[in-house]
């Protein structure tokens, strides 16, 4: 059972001993931890050499040879063997000669009353869980006591905690702040030096969050914003920035893609970014496709959950999505892998031929039709060696659309 001293405690001893000034925060929280686990330590060895004997409890020698294990003096003073119980012995040395004494003063019983004398906290013991593989899990009944960078010690206050969190120094944040203004500047020159610094600086990993947050407000921010100003330049550079960031390999960008992944979403389905979205959402496709590429597991099911999204997306009859929308759906599917391609987006082709025939806007249906055939051929060519390219076999999986487009493409690539 872990022994737990309560910080309050600490703070008492350590104004009596240092002529009543108080030691910071964080100096009386390591205190607290570092004696907690020397008195655990000490009580352990007392427990062996109590074992080692053969009794059935511990005696203060016990104690006293658990201190000399670590090399410390031992308390003289107390001994169970003594008719003088819990009686503190002082030391004076003088010409080479020891002498231990006991302080007898006289205290006057009138001084005793009209003093206010403050009692120090006593140390509480508790039951914990047992380890799971080796681990002690992180719940309320488990004080951590082994590590001082999470030294939340369960009887520190709250004010305490928020004080040991990691702050950026003021290098930190100079840097951060000339970063995110030169990734959003107009210099393409700079721009592109700085995309560089993201995608391969391992010293990053620091400021990660901050960089996702800034980029996740950034989309949020020009999303809702009301202004004339061609907001696609900036979602541009933002989904830039998270391009970027996705190629460096030194990073840990798992906990924070829950505020990542729903930013690039969001550029790549959004109704009407402005007249010229078409790069981004191709870009934010790409960056969408390497996360789910990378950070897909069978317990978090990222790749299945997007899927789905894309896929309600793709085969929707009501006309409720714009033909923006299913662009960013269809070619986020495409850039996933070809898998998803054989297995997911063939199915749909031929359908989505039939809706692409319809459309008026010739920029647009243009823009699927390439985007289409480009990536199901690819994917189509890959498994040509199993089945072998015909021309009613196109024209029944593909539709009257897009295979002949698909067959000539297929026979320049020969």
């Amino acid at each position: 059972m872990p022994i737990q001293f309560s910080v309050e405690s600490i703070e008492y001893l350590t104004e009596k001993l240092n002529n009543g000034q108080c030691l910071s925060d964080e100096s009386l929280a390591y205190l607290t931890l570092q004696t907690s686990g020397l008195i655990f330590n000490l009580l352990q060895d007392a427990c062996k050499v109590v074992r080692k004997c053969c009794r059935n409890e511990i005696t203060t020698e016990d104690f006293a040879f658990a201190l000399k294990l670590y090399h410390l003096e031992p308390m003289y003073g107390y001994n169970t063997t003594s008719n003088i119980h819990h009686s503190l012995f002082h030391k004076i040395k003088k010409d080479n000669r020891i002498l231990y004494h006991i302080d007898n003063n006289i205290i006057p019983f009138d001084d005793l009353i009209i003093a206010q004398l403050k009692i120090p906290f006593d140390i509480s013991i508790r039951a914990h869980w047992l380890a799971i593989n080796g681990k002690q899990p992180t719940i309320n009944e488990n004080p951590i006591v082994d590590r001082y960078i999470q030294s939340t010690i369960r009887s520190v206050p709250q004010k305490k905690f928020n004080k040991i969190c990691h702050i950026l120094s003021i290098e930190q944040q100079i840097y951060y702040k000339e970063l995110t203004e030169i990734c959003i500047c107009s210099n393409k020159k700079k721009r592109k030096q700085a995309l560089l610094i993201l995608s391969s600086d391992s010293s990053l990993q620091q400021i990660v969050s901050r960089l996702i947050i800034f980029i996740s407000e950034g989309v949020r921010v020009n999303f809702t914003s009301i202004s004339t100003f061609d907001r696609s330049i900036i979602l541009n550079y933002l989904i830039q920035m998270s391009d970027a960031l996705l190629q460096n390999e030194t990073l840990f960008l798992e906990p924070y893609l829950h505020y990542l992944l729903p930013a690039i979403l969001s550029c790549l389905l959004k109704r009407r970014v402005s007249h010229d979205h078409w790069s981004l959402r191709d870009l934010a496709a790409k960056c969408c496709g390497h996360i789910i590429r990378k950070y897909s597991t069978a317990a978090n099911r990222l790749q299945q959950r997007t899927i789905d999204v894309f896929y309600r997306i793709l085969i929707d009859n009501e006309e409720k999505y714009a033909w923006s929308t299913q662009y960013g759906a269809f070619i986020g599917l495409c850039q996933m892998s070809h898998k998803v391609i054989i297995q997911i987006v063939f199915p749909l082709v031929k359908q989505l031929g039939e809706k692409v025939r319809l459309i008026s806007d010739i920029e647009l249906s243009q823009k699927m039709t390439e985007i289409v055939v480009k990536f199901i051929t690819i994917a189509y060519r890959s498994i040509q060696n199993e089945n072998e390219c015909n021309e009613i076999k196109l024209y029944e999986d593909f539709g009257s659309y897009f295979a002949p487009l698909i067959q000539h493409q297929l026979i320049l690539l020969l």
